[in-house]
């Protein structure tokens, strides 16, 4: 999450942030081993669904949620107001897919993330195979 000063702002501990500086939230909570501590840097397909099972962590483990340890859609009065509707359209999208097609990665790719600079990207070279589906998939449409 990035934003701009649009006017001098001085914090509570005395901070001053003078008015056209750029600035960064650290978002390193979404990666801590406190709040995932199965492999926080791994991809975890059951993560969230454990989330849901531990009453503490109950709350911050839906996909629309925003929090300190979770802000993929922003955080407090900029979280996303589009992030239900989006949650919705990726778990359309991400249904359709694995119905109408077989998926795999080609043999001896494995799956890694990098950090550059702020962000943390996918592998853009591991390489892929997708093959459709023999049937209509119970979809009723094309995608």
């Amino acid at each position: 999450m990035g934003r701009m000063a649009t006017e001098r702002v001085v914090l509570s501990d005395g901070t001053v942030i003078p008015k056209g500086q750029s600035i960064l939230v650290d978002s390193s909570k979404m990666w801590d081993s406190k709040v995932h501590p199965a492999s926080p840097d791994r991809w975890d397909g059951y993560r969230f669904l454990r989330m849901r099972e531990d009453p503490k962590k109950r709350d911050i483990a839906p996909l629309t949620t925003t929090s300190p340890e979770q802000f993929a859609f922003g955080y407090g009065v900029h979280a996303c107001p589009g992030r239900f509707f989006a949650g919705n359209e990726i778990k359309i999208a991400l249904a359709a897919i694995l119905l109408k097609y077989e998926v795999k990665f080609e043999e001896g790719q494995t799956p890694r993330a990098f950090d550059h600079g702020f962000t943390c990207n996918f592998d853009f070279s591991v390489q892929m195979s997708v093959k459709r589906r023999k049937g209509e998939g119970g979809l009723g449409f094309d995608i």
